[in-house]
């Protein structure tokens, strides 16, 4: 019996995240370049590869292009690509595909110790001439 391999997010598949991504664009704007090429030549072949994300394109006139994603967590996160070229729209979208759409939690360590000094912690100005 061939042994299953786990994945990032899942027992034995990926699961991907988005579940709506929505693409908001100008017709006529110059800040929408970008994104009008990539909905012109990359949009069906990126939901052919994405089958489970929704994908939307409208159009908002005389606004800045934006990507709108919603997670299957109920998050949505808004990215806007004013000016940006095709390799950053598509990369923008990578990014937001492979999301898990969980706010970013800070990492902090306190510090802790059984054994404390005698002589105090050191601060930046423990040695300064007074």
């Amino acid at each position: 019996m061939a042994q299953l391999t786990a994945f990032n997010n899942g027992v034995a598949q990926y699961m991907c995240q988005v579940k709506r991504l929505t693409i908001q664009y100008c017709r006529s704007g110059g800040s929408s370049k970008g994104m009008r090429k990539f909905i012109n030549d990359h949009v069906v072949d990126f939901a052919k590869q994405n089958p489970s994300i929704a994908i939307y394109v409208r159009e908002r006139p005389s606004r800045h292009p934006r990507f709108v994603a919603e997670y299957l967590n109920g998050r949505s996160q808004v990215v806007c690509v004013r000016n940006f070229t095709l390799l950053e729209v598509q990369r923008h979208i990578d990014l937001l595909r492979t999301s898990s759409g969980r706010k970013p939690e800070k990492l902090k360590k306190n510090w802790k110790t059984d054994n404390p000094t005698i002589q105090g912690t050191w601060h930046p100005f423990m040695f300064k001439p007074q």
